[in-house]
């Protein structure tokens, strides 16, 4: 049993709920951007979560501090209602030009949980159909197998099961070679298993959902994204693609770590790679973009999101293995994946999560509907944070929803302050 670990988290638990006790009742941090049309509660439910939000803000904060980030945002839904939405420090290192809620981040393979939405709307619309072959969509499809090639679908792809092995051909994404050439090198990708038996992650086929969806829409990604979901959000700051991200000056530049003694970063220049896999890595969003998303996810747009999308995204599909996550701890019981989202078991209970890594950029987004809570992070400057974020904001709920945690949870969950 490792004591320290159940000193510190005890420590921060205190600390936070001192923090708590000794202010006069401060209120969440909450934006004054503009509610989703589709939310119909006149009852405020910040009061039921405060202490939770103050304590889990303490946590972030120290975070972000220790680690010297550079910028970064954090939002809070609870009930559709968002319940804390915050900015921290600046865009670009060594300037002053702050950080908001309105300033655009990389969202990288968090935007494959936009992708699983569209998809499983587009079904639901009968534009597609997510269990056809998608060779009957697209008749130029070659793989290397005929048995994939002939029964592989949607599904197959969105939820990473197509039989190909895991990550093909991004080294040619990272290149920048552009999408039609990549896609036609598919007929020499190596493949396992048949559509459905495995899972490996993918960025290249996961995006054959775009090229679908414009043979039988003739609308590009981009403008099916904005159609049917940004607009009728009112995800304002939101875009796809490079053009998209810089349309306007306030945007969060990339850092590296340069080095991890000191806990210094410097700038990368902006760069377009990932951005030809528009559904695997195309999403640019702000803090408040992402806080009208979670609202959705959680069921309080179903105009746009309606109850079967998200029943069809959550769906657990596949199982990936190993079971163990860092930080989790044993309550994580298992990890499958669905429609461009991956399901977690907690305690008996579902989680949506997804984590998303491009040069220079991490993002983080959770929705716990049993709960009706969520919450989604924002880095310019990836480090450690992002690892913890989501599993201590789940594991602390978890904590103040039952006034409990077993010893073995503290132990595996080391978390490390």
């Amino acid at each position: 049993m490792k004591f320290r670990h159940i000193v510190t988290l005890s420590i921060i638990l205190l600390v936070g709920y001192i923090g708590y006790t000794l202010q006069t009742q401060r209120g969440a941090y909450i934006t004054d951007f503009k509610p989703i049309p589709q939310v119909i509660d006149s009852v405020d439910h910040s009061e039921e979560v405060i202490e939770f939000v103050n304590t889990y803000a303490d946590f972030f904060q120290s975070q972000f501090d220790s680690l010297h980030s550079v910028g970064g945002a954090l939002t809070i839904v609870y009930k559709g209602q968002t319940v804390f939405c915050k900015p921290y420090g600046v865009k670009k290192v060594g300037t002053k030009d702050s950080v908001d809620v309105h300033t655009r981040f990389r969202l990288a393979s968090v935007s494959k949980g936009f992708a699983g939405v569209l998809g499983a709307k587009m079904a639901e619309r009968e534009i597609i159909d997510l269990d056809t072959p998608i060779i009957n969509y697209l008749p130029s499809l070659k793989l290397s197998k005929t048995y994939n090639q002939e029964h592989v679908t949607l599904r197959h792809t969105l939820s990473h099961t197509s039989g190909l092995l895991g990550y093909s051909f991004d080294p040619y994404v990272e290149s920048g070679l552009s999408y039609n050439h990549i896609y036609q090198k598919l007929s020499v990708a190596k493949i396992d298993a048949k559509p459905g038996e495995r899972y490996a992650y993918q960025n290249v086929i996961f995006s054959l959902l775009d090229t679908v969806l414009q043979l039988r829409t003739k609308m590009t990604y981009a403008n099916l994204m904005s159609e049917f979901i940004f607009n009728p959000l009112g995800m304002e700051d939101a875009s796809i693609g490079f053009s998209g991200f810089i349309a306007s000056n306030n945007y969060a530049y990339p850092h590296k770590m340069i080095s991890a003694k000191t806990l210094t970063y410097s700038v990368c220049k902006l760069n377009t790679r990932y951005y030809q896999t528009a559904p695997a890595a195309g999403v640019n969003a702000s803090i408040t973009d992402l806080s009208k998303w979670l609202t959705a996810i959680q069921g309080y747009a179903p105009d746009v999101v309606s109850h079967t999308v998200i029943e069809n995204i959550g769906t657990p599909y596949i199982n990936v293995q190993p079971t163990k996550a860092k930080y989790w701890g044993p309550s994580l019981e298992s990890k499958d994946y669905g429609l461009g989202w991956r399901v977690f078991t907690y305690n008996g209970e579902k989680i949506l999560y997804h984590g998303g890594y491009v040069q220079g950029y991490r993002a983080e987004i959770m929705v716990w509907p049993s709960k009706q809570i969520g919450m989604a992070m924002l880095l310019n400057s990836p480090n450690a944070l992002a690892q913890k974020a989501v599993p201590f904001f789940v594991n602390l709920y978890n904590f103040y929803q039952n006034g409990t945690m077993s010893a073995d949870s503290l132990q595996t969950t080391e978390i490390d302050f």
